[in-house]
């Protein structure tokens, strides 16, 4: 039976994030998870989800009773998509009330205002909440810019922040990934205000995540490009 089936149901198309729960609990067929997998290589929030959601099986089993073995899940996709509903709306609860505590946080301690905070330090899923196996540095002196790269290698590719200070805005960049076949592929893009990161009219950097289907081993170097074609920094992987 295909829970969460592709394409299914009068022509709607299918949500792929959805599925983070299902796959977590390997209630997929072969064909639905082979697909999903393929999705969760471009998908940088898919693959925070999978990580927050891979403790799922084991807390279920330490809550069924002694001797019960495997937590009975609820049968059928509307008693499941119940559950993972709930672990999501939880999840999201959580995240909410941290970025708010941080931001008080940090508003109180530097004097300034809380939503320049969050701005500048990249909200919950900037590269500065993230421990990474490696770190790259690098600085352009034709533009001034110096930008750190951290990468953790995933199954489906690499998890990867950015720190980006020196860069005057306003501007629209994007971090390019290059791989060492010549592949491209964008791991994020945001915009820079007129006071840029990491200057002196705003001395916070920018701190971003984001994702590549490429593994670190791959990959030769990161480009950060604005939106009219100028490399403003290179990292050497």
């Amino acid at each position: 039976m295909t829970v969460y089936g592709y394409g299914s149901g009068a022509g709607t198309p299918h949500d792929p994030h959805v599925d983070v729960g299902a796959y977590v609990l390997g209630v997929l067929d072969d064909a639905d998870m082979a697909r999903f997998e393929e999705h969760l290589a471009i998908c940088h929030q898919c693959g925070q989800q999978l990580d927050e959601l891979s403790g799922l099986v084991p807390v279920l089993a330490e809550l069924a009773p002694a001797g019960a073995g495997a937590p009975v899940l609820p049968s059928g996709d509307a008693g499941l998509g119940k559950l993972l509903g709930k672990v999501s709306d939880e999840r999201k609860t959580r995240a909410r009330r941290r970025m708010f505590a941080l931001a008080a946080s940090v508003a109180l301690i530097i004097g300034g205002p809380t939503v320049a905070v969050v701005a500048s330090g990249g909200g919950s899923d900037s590269g500065a909440t993230h421990t990474y196996a490696q770190e790259f540095k690098s600085s352009d002196t034709s533009t001034g810019v110096k930008a750190t790269v951290g990468v953790n290698d995933k199954k489906w590719g690499t998890d990867i922040g950015l720190t980006l200070s020196g860069v005057q805005g306003p501007l629209t960049c994007r971090l390019v990934a290059i791989g060492k076949d010549g592949a491209q592929q964008t791991v994020s893009t945001w915009s820079v205000p007129t006071a840029g990161y990491g200057t002196s009219a705003q001395p916070q950097p920018l701190s971003l995540g984001g994702s590549a289907g490429m593994h670190p081993d791959d990959i030769a170097r990161f480009d950060v490009i604005t939106s009219q074609g100028q490399r403003l920094v290179s990292v050497n992987v």
